[in-house]
């Protein structure tokens, strides 16, 4: 007897430090909470220009090859995109932000959909190898 597993038979799963899910199982889920910042009140407030894409982000998207361009990451989260645009010309700081884009150092973070996160290790993986072509070239050729 043979039976198909569907994404509805999935158990949901929640990326948390392992010392909150300790302290969860411990019953402290409480006291863990407490010591989480609440990231939401220190960030900085919403400007008109995070919820659109700047034209300096449309001329570092449009040198992008199709299949690297995050099109989710640009659609639903254009503050990030704006910023990433913004670093792109420097390797360490844009790999150190892809980074940060990716793993929850603030422990309670929401995350990101699953395609934009894609997008983001696309980005990473792209940007990786044009920091490799760039070094491997006696010349000083800028990054796209």
């Amino acid at each position: 007897m043979s039976s198909k597993v569907t994404e509805s038979d999935s158990i949901p799963f929640e990326k948390v430090p392992l010392t909150e899910a300790k302290a969860i199982l411990d019953g402290e889920d409480k006291a863990v909470r407490r010591d989480v910042p609440d990231w939401e009140f220190l960030r900085r407030p919403q400007a008109h220009k995070d919820q659109d894409l700047l034209e300096s982000t449309y001329q570092w998207y449009a040198k992008l090859p199709a299949d690297i361009k995050p099109w989710e990451l640009a659609r639903y989260f254009p503050r990030v995109t704006n910023e990433l645009a913004a670093i792109w010309a420097r390797p360490t700081m844009c790999e150190q932000f892809l980074d940060q884009l990716l793993l929850d150092n603030r422990g309670n973070r929401k995350g990101f959909p699953e395609k934009v996160i894609r997008e983001i290790m696309v980005l990473q993986h792209y940007l990786h190898a044009q920091a490799g072509a760039a070094h491997a070239k006696p010349d000083d050729t800028p990054m796209r």
